[in-house]
């Protein structure tokens, strides 16, 4: 607790007393039916409850029919939210964690892969990301809106919830009205500064109006919009302090970005490598300027970075989401100094928002329970019978396989050929822009594994012979896979690599011509160009896909665009290996089948997709009781599918073994 002299300090946010300084912002789970919170996200919520959260604000709650981002945003407007946030309130209370609602209106903001409604906004001016053209909202329909936002605050208090906080972030549609360039009108609404702060002025009165003095209520702000046209630093600290001296605000939740533009959104939920922390100082100067508490957010992955940003008076709470998703109790290990149990998130944005945005509830690759608590945890027990379970390799999956099994008390062996764990962990730290990702996984592992009674045994590669010899009751095989190698013309050329072998490669020559063929538009091939091009060479990336990084979370595409385009990384679409002809290059049109032959390539790195390592599974499926095939081993896919394949492996053990038994008798 010493090195925590203000994180875990109570804090007075408007009528709310918070055991502590670190929340978690509002994010979507998509486990919402018909506009109300379902008993998953009861649980998922909980289970961060239980683990020392200070604060959670809910995720984004409509306010008014056009206003349903997706057809999965929960609707803060419907008097049936009543009952779930009572059920909501009611849990998390029992932890002594305080509840928000984030009152939400998305403007020209749709990205609802259903029925697309009719966007409102302020003016007509098109969402630039999403393809939006929104109708003008009429003064009756910004009154019907206005109300919405009361209605919503009104019910949140009625359901037990602390306070709500008011969406003006990224772009949404209050943002729309204070912005100059997507209000263009010419009525009270338009026009002067004053004019366009009307809309959200009008808002926080009415809200106040509903739910009386004995509540908190702030709003959520981009303090720096990040795009050509967007809200900067000095604008938002002119629309703070204008508000402050209108309305009551119990706080500002800073966080950064826009969402109509590519570049702006990437900060809705920055990826690895982007800096971490990298709003404080800009908090600072809202802090500043409003004198009322701020939280901060953006890349806090760490409890010593929250206890500095606290500590140095840049903000009085801060939001820690993604590390809470990822390590649920990551508060309580900070306070009681366990910091070597603390898992660190890693970044990718796979599961967390790459959920949300395909529609699908959601998860954590380093943490495959995240989103299925009411599931999993109860199968996570220690088993009372004592069964042996080997491992074979110490990738992603064989890892999350390991942990999972010991946690249940299983006596656990886990072995890999190489001499270190990670599988292709360690050709991705050798990767650019996915290097922390990569190193932070494999540091959690390491330190599960510490505290595991794991039996690890390195640089031994195992056989049938060896595997019978250990009679395990269960084997699971993760032993990954390698690159595929097409059946084309030219594949003995000495300039061809594959990613591992470039990854690998000590000597790459400056002012080399180098050409990378990519086939599934995921990380690989985009590294590889990037890393042969920060190692001065003039490189062409060429992508089998509709456009490059098609497989990548689109936030962290826009990073490796960005980093393309600073690179001079020539791009070429939908074409892919034809081979290699009389020394030069083959690529095909894969919609017209025409070809084209590319010179003077030194290199020709093969991103072209990897083969399952099945070998020994085939030899042991039938040696043990229970045998399963998780990750690449089963087939090539993701690290999540790795991941989530190793934790249930481990929980099916008692389920096939006792099933096995039940047939043999």
């Amino acid at each position: 607790m010493s090195q925590f002299k203000h994180l875990f300090t109570k804090v007075q946010i408007g009528s709310t007393e918070i055991k502590n300084r670190i929340l978690s912002t509002a994010h979507q789970t998509n486990h919402v039916i018909d506009g109300i919170p379902t008993d998953d996200l009861i649980a998922y919520h909980e289970e961060r409850a239980k683990g020392g959260l200070g604060l959670a604000i809910l995720e984004a709650a409509a306010v008014h029919p056009s206003g349903m981002l997706t057809t999965n945003t929960v609707a803060a407007f419907d008097p049936k939210i009543t009952e779930a946030y009572r059920k909501i309130s009611t849990t998390l209370h029992k932890h002594g964690t305080k509840v928000f609602s984030q009152l939400f209106h998305g403007g020209r903001e749709v990205v609802s892969s259903d029925y697309r409604n009719a966007a409102w906004a302020p003016s007509a001016v098109p969402s630039l990301r999403f393809s939006t053209m929104p109708k003008p909202m009429s003064l009756e329909e910004i009154d019907e809106v206005i109300e919405g936002f009361a209605l919503s605050a009104k019910l949140a208090k009625a359901g037990g919830l602390d306070g709500v906080e008011i969406c003006c972030s990224h772009g949404y549609l209050p943002a729309q009205f204070w912005s100059p360039h997507t209000n263009l009108r010419t009525d009270e609404y338009g026009g002067s500064f004053e004019n366009r702060m009307r809309f959200i002025v009008e808002v926080i009165e009415r809200v106040w109006a509903a739910v009386g003095e004995d509540f908190t209520v702030g709003i959520r702000m981009s303090s720096d919009e990040m795009t050509m046209d967007g809200t900067k630093i000095k604008d938002a600290v002119q629309i703070v302090e204008y508000l402050v001296d209108k309305v009551r605000l119990d706080f500002i939740d800073v966080t950064a970005g826009d969402s109509s533009t590519f570049a702006g959104s990437t900060h809705i939920v920055p990826p690895s490598p982007m800096k971490q922390a990298y709003l404080s100082a800009d908090s600072f100067k809202i802090r500043m300027a409003g004198a009322v508490p701020v939280f901060v957010g953006s890349r806090i992955v760490d409890p010593v970075q929250g206890e500095q940003i606290i500590g140095s008076g840049k903000a009085d709470m801060v939001g820690m989401t993604r590390a809470t998703i990822v390590d649920p109790h990551m508060p309580n290990k900070a306070q009681k100094g366990d910091f070597h149990l603390i898992d660190a998130c890693i970044g990718c944005l796979q599961a967390c928002i790459g959920h949300y945005h395909k529609g699908l509830p959601i998860g954590c690759v380093q943490n495959p329970q995240a989103g299925k608590e009411a599931q999993i945890l109860p199968l996570l027990k220690r088993k009372q019978k004592k069964r042996s379970v080997l491992v074979i390799g110490a990738g992603p999956g064989g890892l999350e396989a390991a942990i999972a099994a010991d946690t249940q008390g299983y006596d656990v062996t886990l072995v890999d050929q190489s001499e270190t764990i990670g599988g292709l962990l360690k050709t991705m730290r050798k990767a650019p822009m996915r290097r922390e990702m990569a190193e932070s996984m494999l540091d959690n592992y390491a330190k599960q594994l510490a505290e595991s009674q794991v039996n690890v045994q390195l640089g031994k590669k195992m056989t049938k012979e060896e595997v019978k010899a250990l009679t395990p009751d269960a084997v699971i095989c993760a032993l990954g896979s390698k690159p595929y190698l097409p059946k084309v013309e030219g594949m003995d050329d000495a300039r061809v690599l594959t990613v591992d072998e470039l990854f690998n490669k000590k000597d790459i020559e400056k002012g080399k011509n180098a050409v990378v063929m990519d086939f599934g538009g995921d990380w690989s091939g985009i590294e590889s160009a990037i890393y042969l091009a920060e190692k001065g060479c003039t490189v062409t990336l060429i992508t089998a896909r509709l456009h490059v990084g098609e497989e990548v979370h689109q936030y962290l595409r826009n990073e490796y665009m960005k980093k393309l385009h600073e690179l001079n990384i020539t791009l070429t679409t939908h074409h892919d290996f034809g081979g290699i002809q009389n020394g030069k290059v083959i690529v095909r049109n894969v919609f017209t089948h025409t070809t084209a032959e590319m010179e003077h390539c030194d290199m020709i790195v093969l991103s072209v997709g990897r083969v399952p390592n099945t070998g020994l599974y085939e030899e042991i499926k039938y040696i043990a009781p229970y045998v399963s095939q998780i990750g690449d081993c089963l087939a090539p896919r993701t690290i999540e599918e790795a991941t989530l394949e190793g934790l249930l492996s481990a929980l099916k053990i008692e389920t096939e073994m006792t099933t096995l038994q039940k047939v043999g008798s």
